[in-house]
């Protein structure tokens, strides 16, 4: 994984730099800044984050998909007391986010996701009295340091809950098929603030029509807003990214 290969834009993998001097014992760590997030799952939050309840409760139908928060590694994923099952993903950040009572499991140790990578199906299993998903978000793998607060953890990453998975804006990812200019407007006239590279993924907010573009023969108007590293966005004509014709980004910008 190449660390930061260009400047200008937030990558979906982006790699931080690494943690400062430990808090006190008493007191939960603060979460590092980050990647770009996916929704986890969708649902209705039914319990928060407290200092009876290590993680935030989202509930929903039996077998309602659950999603990776982050690209990353899975370093657990079966039983796990109170939990019934449970998965664990360690993020380039060093975070770990940790989902449980699903019914099933879609990855195993040692396996690699995506961030928005469909990992298992909310359920009741362990402790719990209807089908829901318990997201827990630790500073490092222990697992007997106290969790930090899903929901500013995942809001410092575009994604605030409730969330609608894959539904554009929030935790939209994109990716390139070519290598391609991203521009401060929606035409191949306005500056170029940024690059996309063929095969990488990229953080995106909306979509907008623009100049018509043409190629590989193909022609489209639709550009897609990404952020950027040194803050505001920047646009890339969506005929360089894979997918639809708006790079399966839904979210029209207002």
């Amino acid at each position: 994984m190449r660390l930061f290969p260009y400047a200008g834009l937030v990558t979906a993998a982006a790699v931080l730099l690494p943690l400062t001097a430990a808090l006190p014992a008493a007191a939960a760590p603060a979460a590092p800044a980050a990647f770009a997030a996916s929704c986890p799952t969708a649902g209705v939050i039914t319990q928060g984050y407290s200092d009876s309840h290590d993680g935030v409760d989202i509930a929903n139908a039996l077998g309602t998909p659950i999603y990776a928060v982050g690209s990353g590694e899975v370093i657990n994923s079966g039983p796990a007391s109170g939990y019934g099952q449970w998965i664990r993903i360690l993020h380039d950040d060093g975070t770990v986010t940790e989902y449980g009572h699903m019914y099933q499991r879609d990855v195993v140790v040692g396996q690699h996701v995506q961030a928005g990578q469909r990992i298992a199906l909310m359920g009741s299993e362990g402790e719990a009295t209807g089908p829901h998903l318990h997201l827990r978000v630790r500073i490092g793998t222990s697992t007997t340091v106290r969790g930090i607060d899903p929901v500013p953890y995942l809001r410092d990453r575009g994604v605030n809950l409730p969330c609608t998975p894959g539904g554009g804006g929030q935790g939209t990812v994109v990716t390139a098929w070519a290598q391609a200019n991203v521009r401060s407007c929606t035409a191949t006239s306005c500056a170029v603030v940024s690059a996309v590279y063929p095969d990488e993924s990229y953080p995106a907010n909306c979509w907008k029509t623009g100049q018509l573009v043409t190629a590989e023969g193909y022609s489209n108007d639709k550009w897609i807003e990404l952020p950027l590293n040194a803050g505001g966005v920047g646009y890339v004509s969506a005929i360089y990214l894979k997918g639809d014709d708006k790079g399966d980004v839904s979210r029209q910008c207002g």
